[in-house]
């Protein structure tokens, strides 16, 4: 990604406080794998356990001078501030508008309770020398992971190979909503998240979704599994 700060505020409709035209080609969310700070933004999500907000200070500290927040931080007016209403959908907002200036780019989106990341490893392994590939870093697959994942995307990129994980029902549905695979492949379906979900059928149900505009499904079989009507291998 290649974007100036005044152009991600206004592809995901947000606020922007400072030098707007300051380049962004890196988002960090973990404070602690911060290693360069060059054209590196840092977003504070805030989740049910912990507060991006709280490290703020600490990553301004190692150089951070472009913060995303739903919130302004008192005492650095020397930062450039991108003030959203909610992080994640931040990073889902400008997922969407990034994959969609690509549209000849191949992606391989891989669900499944296990095996996602062995089955990415593989097939990175099996085409980069062909093609050249993009892929989720480490095990990069959930409302945050994924549009990170696809951020990486550059222009010269031929194959994208993400994997996309789900624990809660409603989650494939906003991930479909920025990121349509045109390869999709089902991996196992074991006990991961299954406690969440009433019944295994609305575990699988819920992650097919992802392949609602898929040309090609790759699947295990299950005697009640019902795939979208597309050519299935």
């Amino acid at each position: 990604m290649n974007y100036t700060a005044k152009e991600l505020a206004e592809i995901t409709q947000s606020e922007l406080i400072g030098n707007a035209n300051l380049c962004v080609k890196n988002i960090d969310f973990d404070s602690r794998t911060i290693y360069s700070t060059t054209d590196t933004a840092f977003i504070a999500i805030t989740t049910q356990k912990n507060s991006g907000e709280k490290y703020i200070s600490s990553v301004i500290e190692k150089g951070i001078n472009i913060i995303i927040s739903e919130h302004k931080t008192d005492g650095f007016d020397d930062v450039t501030w991108i003030i959203t209403q909610n992080s994640v959908e931040f990073l889902q907002k400008l997922a969407d508008h990034h994959i969609r200036q690509f549209t000849n780019l191949k992606t391989i989106g891989i669900t499944g309770s296990n095996g996602k990341t062995i089955v990415k490893e593989w097939l990175y392994q099996s085409l980069w020398d062909e093609f050249k590939t993009v892929k989720s870093p480490k095990s990069f697959n959930s409302q945050i992971g994924l549009p990170l994942s696809l951020l990486q995307i550059k222009p010269e990129h031929e194959v994208g190979i993400f994997e996309v994980g789900i624990s809660k029902p409603q989650e494939m549905e906003k991930l479909a909503n920025f990121f349509s695979p045109k390869v999709g492949i089902l991996t196992h379906i074991g006990s991961a998240h299954i406690a969440n979900f009433e019944t295994e059928k609305q575990l699988i149900d819920e992650k097919i979704k992802l392949f609602k505009d898929s040309e090609t499904i790759i699947s295990v079989s299950y005697t009640h599994l019902t795939l979208p009507t597309k050519r299935i291998v």
